[in-house]
């Protein structure tokens, strides 16, 4: 049938307040157009019978590392970027993510360049066909440069793109060891060791001395950056935040997003001043960060965490928000604006993205309500089915 309205019924639709029992939802050129009671006599077109799932938003991930990690799965094997994020794409949309901002790290750090073999013009170059082939994919890719401060040699670029619109969102990393993440260099030896192997305490000092005497970018290079992103719209992240003076650091500089605050003081603090407080899925799944920090479950139970992300492991990011919903008071549709809603308010794209609202793009997802192991069952992406998966 080829119908100027596509009609979704028998579900359970996920609105920003409540979840509809009794309504249909009607898409007409790839927005949502009419939410109605199921018994009023309108046009339907198409039909998807959604037999008792959850119709939700499409989810909004804001920070990932799936692409690098399919384009260098081990040192020194790399891939090619169209056919990783073609691969990527397919997978995301099975998992119910519909936008994803991939946040690429650009670092030439032995530590931040997790894999230590891509260069810095290569991570920048996913960053450009990210750009380049987001409009042959099944959902929304976006570029989220992560810069590390210590990273010189991206300043011109990434300057260039954050002025030509290629970048999509901008995050400033630092993880010199003796601060931030690392302000335990015992940590940061784990983590030397996780990618060097068992090499001598000697090496592992040499490797600690090299990235503390690592020359960050200039404060006035730091202000080029924050301003042209402002400038164009761009929304901007730092990473890791662990004291005051970078709160106010943030405040100064239009900075909205607090990425995995490093304890719950500081996470408390950013909430009282009106940052979006950015957690992991997989600290929510794992019950607790990997790296020891804060709990983002304690986070969320506290009101102090605002937005969800996969991190390093895209399969968490639908599952934990039926975990919030289990281990919580906060009611599922309440739990789904964690990597919707709040994420695209963040972002500034709430107008058109994260809700299911008369008005706003049909990017929505046809879910289980299985409360152990939520199934996506169809993508629709701009009001398009883009993936249907049977189960049997």
């Amino acid at each position: 049938m080829n119908s100027k309205y596509t009609t979704l019924i028998n579900g359970k639709i996920i609105t920003e307040d409540t979840i509809l029992e009794n309504s249909v939802l009607r898409i007409k050129s790839g927005y949502i157009d009419k939410i109605v009671d199921c018994n009023e006599n309108i046009e339907y077109g198409e039909v998807i019978d959604c037999a008792g799932k959850f119709i939700m938003p499409g989810l909004i991930d804001i920070h990932s590392d799936v692409v690098e990690n399919i384009i260098v799965p081990r040192k020194g094997i790399v891939f090619n970027n169209y056919t990783a994020l073609s691969e990527v794409d397919k997978e995301l949309a099975s998992q119910g993510i519909t936008t994803m901002y991939h946040s690429i790290s650009i670092a030439n750090s032995t530590i931040c360049n997790r894999k230590r073999t891509l260069s810095v013009k290569q991570m920048i170059d996913i960053g450009d066909d990210i750009f380049k082939y987001h409009k042959e994919m099944l959902i929304n890719h976006r570029f989220h440069a992560r810069l590390e401060l210590n990273t010189i040699e991206a300043y011109s670029p990434i300057l260039e793109r954050l002025k030509s619109g290629v970048i999509h969102e901008l995050s400033l990393m630092n993880h010199t060891p003796g601060q931030g993440q690392y302000s335990s260099l015992e940590v940061f030896k784990v983590e030397i060791r996780k990618q060097y192997g068992d090499i001598s305490p000697k090496k592992v000092n040499e490797i600690i001395c090299e990235c503390q005497n690592k020359p960050l970018l200039s404060q006035c290079q730091i202000q080029n950056l924050l301003k042209t992103a402002q400038k164009n719209n761009i929304p901007i992240a730092f990473h890791d935040v662990e004291q005051e003076s970078q709160l106010k650091f943030m405040k100064e500089n239009g900075i909205r997003i607090c990425e995995f605050p490093l304890n719950f003081d500081i996470a408390k603090k950013a909430h009282e001043q009106g940052f979006y407080n950015l957690v992991g899925a997989p600290n929510i799944m794992k019950n607790g960060s990997h790296n020891k920090n804060v709990s983002a479950l304690d986070l969320i139970k506290a009101g102090y965490a605002h937005i969800i992300c996969s991190d390093y492991y895209t399969p968490a990011l639908l599952q934990s928000i039926y975990t919030i919903a289990q281990k919580t008071n906060i009611p599922l549709y309440e739990a789904v604006k964690y990597s919707t809603l709040n994420p695209a308010i963040a972002l500034g794209i709430q107008d058109e993205y994260g809700s299911i609202v008369i008005g706003k793009r049909a990017d929505i997802i046809i879910v289980s309500n299985d409360e152990i192991m939520p199934k996506v069952y169809k993508v629709l992406v701009n009001g398009k089915v883009k993936i249907a998966l049977n189960y049997g």
